[in-house]
Formats: C-alpha cells, sequence, structure tokens
C-alpha cells in the first residue's frame, strides 16, 4: 500500500503537469501584451497580436480539458486502489463501474469549469489592455509620440504591481494565472484521489475513517489529525466527515487523507 509521501508525490507530480503548461502560456500571453505595450498603437499590430493572444488563450483551455480528462480519473482510480489495499481486498467485481465513472467524470468537469472561469476573467483583463492601449494612441495623434511613450511607461508599471495576468477573484482575493493554477490543480489532485477513496471504502461497506497527520499542519487540521470520522453518519458517536469539512478541513491547499479506521479494520 502507497504511504502518505508517495501518494503526495503522485498528486504533485500530475498537478505539475498542468502548471508547466500554464507557465509557459502565461509567458506567451505577457510577451505579446508587452509588445502591444511598445507598439505606439498601430491597429493592425494590435489586431494581430490580439489574435495571438487568443490563440495563447485556446491552447490553455485545449489542455486543460485533455489534462482533466486524463489526471482526474488517474488520481480517482489511484484513491479507489488505496482503498482495496487497506480494506485487504482484491478489486470488487464491480470494478470501475457506473457511480466511480460519474464521480470522476464530474470532479474533471468542476476542474475545468475553474479554468473556463480564470481564462473569462484574464481574457477581459486582457482585452481592458489593448483597449486602453489603443485609446492612448488616439490620444497620442493629439499629443504626440512623447506622451504615448510615457503612457505606455505608466500603464506597464501599474500591470507590473500584480502581473500582466493578474487579477481579482469574485471575493476579492488577488491571484496571477500561476498561483491560481497551482490552487486549482492541486485541490483538483487531491479531492479526485480523496473521493475515489471515499467512494470505494463505503463500496465495501466501510464507515470509519482516520485522518493522517503531517509536520507544519494548519490550525484548522489539527484538531482532526489521527482522529476518526463516520463517512456517512452512520456510526454514532463519532463525527462525521461532513463535521470536519464545515470545520475546516480538506481547505484548499489541504494535503490531509483518509485511512481505515483500525475498528473497522479490525
Amino acid at each position: 500500500m502507497k504511504t502518505e509521501d508517495q501518494i503526495l508525490q503522485l498528486t504533485d507530480a500530475q498537478a505539475e503537469n498542468l502548471i508547466r503548461l500554464y507557465e509557459r502560456g502565461e509567458a506567451r500571453i505577457e510577451k505579446q501584451i508587452n509588445r502591444a505595450l511598445l507598439s505606439g498603437g498601430d491597429p493592425e499590430y494590435l489586431q494581430a497580436l490580439q489574435a495571438n493572444v487568443k490563440t495563447a488563450r485556446a491552447d490553455l483551455l485545449a489542455g486543460s480539458r485533455e489534462w482533466c480528462q486524463k489526471s482526474v480519473p488517474y488520481l480517482y482510480r489511484e484513491g479507489v486502489a488505496y482503498a482495496d489495499d487497506m480494506a485487504f481486498s482484491t478489486h470488487l467485481s464491480a470494478g470501475f463501474g457506473t457511480v466511480h465513472q460519474q464521480a470522476a467524470s464530474a470532479l474533471a468537469e468542476a476542474t475545468y469549469s475553474r479554468m473556463v472561469d480564470m481564462d473569462g476573467v484574464i481574457g477581459r483583463r486582457v482585452d481592458d489592455v489593448f483597449r486602453a492601449v489603443q485609446l492612448e494612441a488616439a490620444e497620442g495623434a493629439v499629443l504626440g509620440s512623447e506622451a504615448v511613450q510615457q503612457s505606455a511607461k505608466v500603464m506597464k508599471e501599474k500591470l507590473a504591481e500584480r502581473g500582466i495576468t493578474g487579477f481579482v477573484d469574485r471575493l476579492g482575493r488577488q491571484w496571477s494565472m500561476r498561483t491560481y493554477t497551482e490552487m486549482a490543480v492541486h485541490q483538483a489532485t487531491m479531492d479526485s484521489f480523496r473521493e475515489g477513496t471515499r467512494l470505494r471504502l463505503l463500496e465495501h461497506g466501510y464507515d470509519l475513517v482516520v485522518f493522517s497527520a503531517h509536520l507544519a499542519a494548519c490550525p484548522l487540521c489539527v484538531p482532526w489529525e489521527n482522529r476518526t470520522v463516520s463517512l456517512t453518519g452512520r456510526t454514532k458517536g463519532y463525527p462525521t466527515l461532513a463535521d470536519a469539512r464545515a470545520a475546516g478541513m480538506f481547505h484548499i491547499g489541504c494535503r490531509h487523507i483518509c485511512t481505515l479506521s483500525p475498528d473497522e479494520a479490525g
């Protein structure tokens, strides 16, 4: 059976594939915007740069779709296998049945939706930059090229404060494309593995699990480390997984997993 460190290495390796894709994509987009800021506002050139940005964004979404369709089900299956190993059982005759397929598909779609949401925010922000460049160019036609250069300098300095592809989400949190991707992807990899484990243990007929423990756990998780909970609430006398989640367990960035309780295993 895999150790917790091996599981985290597994999820991290899958996450890194998409994170690297977005690092490259962000660099492509920033390159086009930097060119736009120094372009002097030539309409045809700006149009070509905008087309390049749209291509980069489309490539990112295509890569995200492919990653979600492959990595999320893969990690979900790993979670299922982990549950089988804990249950000292060969795979159930049902295998990776309809319930598991639907769960993995839902997780993949939810992750892809987050990347689509980010693309929409980034797209609007990039469009705002190009629109501002065009307006500055129009103003420069009246005030002269020196004014255009100064405006471009000021605009670039403002963008540098939070990154050209930085944005604020609906909750007021500030993200760069990389940090948002890291958050979303690491959450997706852990959730996929944990959900595969949870549903498979239920399929085996188990209900009690124990949260893992590790160094530098956050204050939300510490009270739940090494604590037994009921997956469904059917086993009286134990808090439920829903209780733990409501208290902050499995929050964004959480690295904890569940193992079968000795009470069940015995």
